[in-house]
C-alpha cells in the first residue's frame, strides 16, 4: 500500500482507537491527525515536537499498508528510494544520498536499526517487517545520538514489547501466485516482573512471477521467508530495567532475473551466437530470461539467514540521571546465484557467499539539569566479515577473445586446445574483512528561553578497516586462458599456478600472491539546531550538520591490484529548515523543510582503464558534488471518517568536480552529472474513508497512488540506463469488528499492473534492468485474542 507516513499513523492509530466503541464515540477519537510518540533523540517526545525532518509509521499502519519488508518503505516515506543490485544486495537512497554496491561488505549512508541496534550492512535488512510498533525515518546526516555515522540519514524499527496481559494474534493471507503467508504472536507476563513476546511471520509463494521468453512454462520469483523474535522484559525494581531481543530470519526465495534490453558486447566479433536475439524488445513485468537450468550448476535463488541478540539495560542513578547500556551481536550468512545478464547464455552469473560477525556496545549517561537535557556516551563495534564471488563467465565475449588468443597466438605447450577451449568459465573473488570503529559523543538541549531551544553535538570516532582479497583461481581452470591469451595482452610472462591469485600487480609484470590493505580514518560529527515554538501548535527549526560514511573496499574481479583501493570515508555538510504546524483545531498537520548538502568524496562504483577488459570496475571518490532540495506533506482529516493525504518531495543533485573515464577507457568530465537512482519528483496521495457501519462493525476503505519521476541508473545518462518515471496505484478494502476482535480485507497492488523498473546496469555484453513486480492481490484475516 503506497501511502506516507502521517496518513499511515493516522490510520494505525485510528484503527486502535476503535476498540470496544461504537458509533459517534469511536468516530469523536479521531476526528484530529494524530502526533505519534517516538524515541528519535533518545527520550520520549511527539514527532512534531523533534526539530528535524523524519516520518513516524505507527506497526498497525504499516500492516494496514501491507509493508512486510523493508523496500516497501519507499512507498510511503518521501525521498526514501530502494532499487536491488544485480547480486540481490539492497539499495537504500535518502535525498539523493546512496551507495550502488553489490557487496555485502559495504555500509549503506542510510542506516538501518532495529531497536537502537545497527545492521549496518544492507543485505542485513533482507528479512521481514513484522510485529513492529513504530519504524522512524530521519533524514540528513546521523550518527550524533546513533551507533555508525551516516550520510544520508537512518530507518529504525521498534519492536513490540510484551504487555501486562495476555494477548494473541493471528494473520492468513492467501493470493495470487500461490502466495501464502501467515503472522503470529503471543504475549503476556510470567511474572510481576518478567514479560514475554514471541512473534513469527512465514511468506511462501509457489508460484514465480517472472516468465522465461526463450523457455516457455519456465518461472521464476518464488518466495520462501520465515522470521521469528523473542522478547523478554524484565524490571527487578522501579530503577532497572532490562530488555532482551533475538531476532531470525530466513531466505531461501527465488533471486530475481535481469532483463537483457540491449546488446551491448565487450568484444563485438566474439559475442556468443544468438546473443544479440535474445534481447527483450518493449518488455513487460514478467518477461525475463536467465540460464537453463545444469547439473552441478546452483539454482537461481538465495539460501541466507540472519540472527542476533540484543540487551538493552536502564539504570536509573538518581531521579534525574540515568545509565543506558546496549549489548548486541549480529551474525548473517549469505548465500546468493544471480544471473546478471538477462539471457540464457552463460555470459555472467555470480554466486554471491560470505558471512558477517558483528559485536557492539554502547553505554550513554543520560540527564536533565533544569533547562537542560544531556546525553555522554562511547560506542565500540568489532566486525568480521567474508565476502566472495563465484562466477559463471564461460560464454561472455571477452573470454571467447582470450581463449581465441591463446589457442592461435602464443606458442606453447602447456595446455591442450580443449583446456583452452573451456578455459576461464568459472574464477573467484575472494575477500576478508576486518572492522573496528570506537567513539565517544555528547548532546544538550537547552532551552533558552519559553519559545526558544539551542541543540548541538559533537561525536568523534575512529574507524579500522583491514583487507585481504584478490580474484583467484579455482583448481587450475582459469589457468589455460590466463598464462596464455591474458598473459599474451598484457604482455607478461605469469606462471600462475592452481588457486593461487589471478590478480596482477600495479605494473603487470607478475600476479600477486594476495593483496593486503589497511585503512585508518577518523571523524568529528556534529550538528547545531536552533528551534523556535510561538504556540503549541508550531515549530520552526534550522540546523547544520557534519556526518560521515566510513571507507570501503571492494569487492570485485580485479585484473589488477590498483582496483581493490579503498575509497576514502564520504563527508557532507547539510544545512536545513523547517516548520511543522498543526492547523484548523488539530484535524490538519503540515510539515515543510527545505535542504541543500555539500557534499565531499561521494562514494561511487566507477571505471577505470584496462589492457585486458577496456574498463573495469573500482569504488571511486567524487570529489565534489551538491543535494539540495525540499519536501512538504499535508494531513487533512475533514470529517471524522474520512483522511486526505498529500505530499510531495523535490532533490535535485549534481557532481560539481570529478574526472573520471567512460565505459570506452575515455576521460570524462562528469561535471553536472546526475547522482544515479536518484528521481527528482516524488509524490503520494492517498484518501482513506473509515467508518462503523454498525454498532459493532467497521467498514476501512483505502486509494493511494505514489509518483517517482525518472532517474539515471549511470552518471553517463546513456539512454539505455534511464530508469522511466512511474505511478503507482494501490486499494484496500476491509471489514473489522469495532472491538477489534477480527478482520477480513482484500487488497490489490500495483492496481493497473504498471511496468517499472528501478535498476538499470551492464556487468558483461548486455544492459539490463531489474523490474518491479506486476500486480498482486488477496484476502487477509485476523483473529485476535
Amino acid at each position: 500500500m503506497l501511502i506516507t507516513s502521517c496518513s499511515v499513523s493516522a490510520l494505525g492509530t485510528a484503527a486502535l482507537a476503535q476498540t470496544a466503541q461504537t458509533g459517534q464515540a469511536q468516530a469523536e477519537t479521531v476526528s484530529s491527525v494524530d502526533d505519534i510518540v517516538v524515541t528519535a533523540r533518545k527520550r520520549s517526545e511527539t514527532v512534531n515536537d523533534v526539530p528535524l525532518t523524519i516520518q513516524a509509521v505507527s506497526g498497525e499502519a504499516l500492516t494496514q499498508a501491507g509493508v512486510s519488508d523493508t523496500s516497501n518503505l519507499v512507498q510511503i516515506v518521501p525521498a526514501l528510494n530502494y532499487s536491488k543490485s544485480s547480486a540481490n544486495t539492497p539499495i537504500f537512497t535518502v535525498r539523493g544520498i546512496g551507495f550502488n554496491t553489490p557487496n555485502l561488505s559495504s555500509t549503506s549512508p542510510v542506516g538501518i536499526y532495529v531497536d537502537e541496534v545497527s545492521y549496518a550492512y544492507p543485505y542485513m535488512a533482507n528479512g521481514p517487517i513484522f510485529d513492529v510498533a513504530r519504524v522512524e525515518v530521519l533524514k540528513g546526516p546521523q550518527g550524533l545520538l546513533y551507533g555508525r555515522n551516516t550520510t544520508g540519514g537512518l530507518v529504525n524499527f521498534i519492536t513490540q514489547k510484551p504487555g501486562q496481559s495476555f494477548a494473541a494474534s493471528a494473520t492468513a493471507e492467501i493470493g495470487n501466485y500461490q502466495t501464502r503467508n501467515v503472522e503470529a504472536y503471543v504475549s503476556g507476563p510470567l511474572s510481576d516482573t518478567v514479560g514475554l513476546r514471541i512473534a513469527v511471520r512465514a511468506e511462501n509463494s509457489g508460484e514465480g512471477w517472472q516468465e522465461s521468453v526463450s523457455r516457455p512454462g519456465d518461472r521464476l520469483g518464488e518466495k520462501d521467508r520465515t522470521a521469528a523474535r523473542l522478547t523478554l522484559t524484565a524490571n527487578p525494581n522501579d530503577r532497572l530495567s532490562l530488555d532482551f531481543t533475538a531476532n531470525y530470519w530466513r531466505d531461501q526465495s527465488d533471486t530475481v532475473a535481469p532483463q537483457a534490453i540491449q546488446f551491448l558486447p565487450d568484444q563485438a566479433a566474439f559475442a556468443v551466437p544468438g546473443l544479440s536475439k535474445a534481447i527483450i524488445a518493449n518488455p513487460g513485468s514478467k518477461d525475463a530470461d536467465w540460464d537453463a537450468p545444469e547439473a552441478g550448476k546452483p539454482p537461481f535463488a538465495t539460501d541466507s539467514r540472519f540472527w542476533s541478540a540484543a540487551l538493552r539495560g536502564e539504570l536509573a542513578l538518581s531521579d534525574s540521571i540515568s545509565l543506558v547500556s546496549l549489548t548486541a551481536y549480529n551474525d548473517l550468512r549469505r548465500r546468493d546465484f544471480n544471473d546478471l545478464d538477462g539471457t540464457p547464455f552463460e555470459t555472467l552469473a555470480y554466486g554471491s557467499n560470505g558471512t558477517i560477525t558483528s559485536f557492539s556496545q554502547e553505554l550513554r549517561l543520560m540527564g536533565d539539569a533544569g533547562p537542560v537535557d544531556w546525553i555522554l556516551g562511547a560506542y565500540y563495534s568489532k566486525d568480521k566479515i567474508v565476502d566472495d564471488q563465484f562466477a559463471y563467465y564461460g560464454q561472455s565475449s571477452t573470454v571467447r577473445l582470450l581463449r581465441f588468443i591463446g589457442a592461435n597466438r602464443v606458442v606453447q605447450n602447456q595446455y591442450t586446445p580443449a583446456q583452452i577451449a573451456s578455459g576461464m568459465r568459472n574464477f573467484l573473488n575472494n575477500t576478508a574483512q576486518d572492522s573496528q570503529s570506537t567513539s565517544v559523543f555528547a548532546n544538550i538541549d537547552w532551552k533558552l528561553a519559553e519559545k526558544f531551544t539551542l541543540s548541538g553535538g559533537l561525536r568523534y570516532s575512529d574507524d579500522s578497516l583491514s583487507y585481504r582479497g584478490c580474484t583467484r583461481d579455482i583448481d587450475g581452470q582459469v589457468l589455460p586462458v590466463w598464462n596464455t591469451g591474458v598473459a599474451f595482452v598484457v604482455r607478461a610472462t605469469p606462471n600462475v599456478q592452481p588457486n593461487e591469485c589471478l590478480t596482477f600487480n600495479t605494473n603487470f609484470t607478475d600476479n600477486v600472491p594476495i593483496v593486503e590493505r589497511s585503512l585508518d580514518e577518523d571523524s568529528l560529527a556534529g550538528r547545531l539546531n536552533l528551534s523556535f515554538a510561538p504556540n503549541t501548535d508550531t515549530l520552526l527549526y534550522a540546523s547544520i550538520s557534519r556526518g560521515y560514511k566510513s571507507g570501503a573496499f571492494p569487492v570485485l574481479a580485479a585484473n589488477n591490484e590498483a582496483q581493490l583501493e579503498a575509497a576514502r570515508q564520504e563527508e557532507v555538510l547539510a544545512y536545513e529548515v523547517g516548520l511543522k504546524a498543526t492547523l484548523d483545531g488539530g484535524r490538519l498537520q503540515f510539515n515543510t523543510s527545505g535542504y541543500f548538502y555539500d557534499y565531499k568524496d561521494k562514494q561511487l562504483f566507477g571505471e577505470i582503464p584496462d589492457r585486458v577488459f577496456t574498463t573495469l570496475t573500482r569504488i571511486l571518490n567524487v570529489p565534489k558534488s551538491e543535494v539540495y532540495g525540499a519536501e512538504a506533506d499535508a494531513s487533512w482529516r475533514p470529517a471524522p471518517s474520512l483522511l486526505l493525504k498529500i505530499g510531495a518531495s523535490y532533490t535535485r543533485t549534481e557532481i560539481t568536480e570529478f574526472t573520471g573515464f567512460d565505459r570506452a577507457g575515455v576521460a570524462t568530465d562528469f561535471a553536472g552529472a546526475r547522482f544515479p537512482y536518484t528521481p527528482e519528483w516524488q509524490v503520494n496521495g492517498l484518501v482513506n474513508w473509515d467508518h462503523p457501519v454498525s454498532e459493532t462493525l467497521g467498514v476501512s476503505a483505502t486509494l493511494s497512488a505514489a509518483y517517482l519521476s525518472d532517474a539515471e541508473g549511470s552518471i553517463e545518462a546513456e539512454p539505455e540506463f534511464h530508469i522511466d518515471a512511474y505511478t503507482l496505484v494501490n486499494a484496500n478494502l476491509s471489514l473489522y469488528a469495532l472491538n477489534d476482535s477480527w478482520r477480513v480485507g482484500a487488497y490489490v497492488r500495483n492496481l493497473f499492473d504498471k511496468y517499472y523498473w528501478t535498476s538499470a546496469d551492464t556487468n558483461v555484453d548486455t544492459v539490463v534492468r531489474i523490474p518491479g513486480m506486476p500486480r498482486t492481490f488477496g484476502v487477509t484475516l485476523t483473529k485476535s485474542f
